[in-house]
């Protein structure tokens, strides 16, 4: 019997980091995860939050290029809808403190609709507010004061690449 495939939301970052420079390391990671969603190995997702994040990047030739990697990789859309904005809220609220930088709400937003859309596994390179131990802790609790569940498994790209053939099987 085959294996279900995992399904990956994929959070901005991670398709920023094949772009950048600064961090060569963290941009050897993206390409070598991708690699791996090219090789059918997992089903990725993202959401209108990744697409409303990269629309206000500046750099219109840097966006361009944003695009075409999310086209090639050609994941699943995802909305965000009411139920994901109450529960970015709630995130908000209470996680944050009441803190509403827009970076900090879109971190939440792509959490919440994950969480709403059953995705247990987001693949991020935001340790500050994503891959962050206390903040999983965080909005696992507020996930399932809420109805949701399932726990959320907010990691970097890193556990997901492919390191040789074995990994394939």
């Amino acid at each position: 019997m085959p294996m279900t495939k995992k399904k990956l939301y994929i959070e901005t970052s991670v398709w920023n980091q094949l772009e950048h420079t600064d961090r060569q390391d963290w941009r050897e990671t993206a390409e070598r995860f991708f690699e791996a969603i090219t090789a059918g190995l997992y089903e990725p997702y993202i959401s209108s939050v990744v697409i409303d994040e990269l629309n206000a990047t500046a750099d219109q030739k840097l966006q361009a290029r944003l695009v075409e990697h999310i086209n090639r990789i050609d994941p699943v859309m995802l909305e965000f809808d009411n139920e994901a904005l109450a529960l970015t809220e709630q995130y908000i609220a209470s996680e944050f403190g009441g803190v509403s930088s827009q970076r900090v709400y879109n971190d939440c937003r792509h959490v919440a609709v994950a969480t709403v859309n059953d995705l247990k596994h987001i693949i991020s390179f935001n340790c500050r507010h994503l891959v962050n131990d206390r903040r999983i802790d965080g909005f696992n609790a507020i996930n399932i004061r809420c109805g949701y569940e399932h726990m959320v498994d907010i990691s970097t790209p890193h556990k997901f690449v492919i390191k040789d053939e074995e990994d394939k099987l």
